[in-house]
This record gives structure tokens, C-alpha cells and sequence, in this order.
């Protein structure tokens, strides 16, 4: 019984970790109002010498066990919007970096899907 249950639990968490990078997945072709409708407005606009847009989402973690990234850390959710409205990728990353220091010469052309 334990052993069941244990197997369930594992199956559970390992299901939860990979839903993550296909919820983000599952945004790909989706327009931007549906983005901001769900998401609500980004932080910041970004935006490359092609006329897309990046929106930047971010959220402040902040842990008790220091880690590589310190006893807090930013996670960037990168949105990267075409001109046709539709999220054509996304990355994320986190960063010991504030929002306002984000600079779009340092995320344009990183469009991959880095999870």
C-alpha cells in the first residue's frame, strides 16, 4: 500500500514539473489579448528592430535556502509577439537583475524555447 501510494505521489509530482513547459507550449500562435486577458498586462514592452514585441512578465522569488541565485532571485517569463498579434515563442530564466534593468538588445534573437 505504501509502496502504491508512494509510486502515485511520484507520478503526480513528475506530471505537475513537465505540465509547466506545455502550459507555455500551448501558447504558441495565441494572440496577445488573450495573453494579457489571462496573464493581465506585462511589466515591461520590449521591442526589436523588426517591430515584434517581447512582453516581459516577472515575479520576485524570494527562498530561505540560499542557492546558486541568492536568498532571492527574478523569474522572467519572455513572451516574444510578431507582427501578425500571435505568440510565435517564449522563453524563461531567472536572474538576480530587476525588471527596469532589462535591456531589449540583450533578449532579441533569444527567442528558442529555453526552459
Amino acid at each position: 500500500m505504501k509502496k502504491t501510494l508512494l509510486l502515485v505521489a511520484i507520478l503526480i509530482l513528475q506530471a505537475s514539473c513537465s505540465s509547466t513547459s506545455k502550459s507555455h507550449d500551448n501558447w504558441i500562435g495565441q494572440s496577445k489579448q488573450k495573453l494579457m486577458k489571462t496573464w493581465g498586462p506585462p511589466i515591461r514592452v520590449l521591442h526589436d528592430d523588426q517591430e515584434n514585441e517581447i512582453f516581459l512578465y516577472a515575479d520576485q522569488v524570494f527562498i530561505t535556502d540560499s542557492g546558486a541565485a541568492g536568498p532571492y532571485y527574478w523569474k522572467y517569463d519572455y513572451m516574444y509577439i510578431g507582427k501578425d498579434g500571435k505568440i510565435s515563442s517564449w522563453r524563461n530564466e531567472k536572474q538576480k537583475f530587476p525588471p527596469q534593468a532589462v535591456e531589449s538588445k540583450n533578449v532579441i534573437g533569444l527567442n528558442q524555447q529555453i526552459r
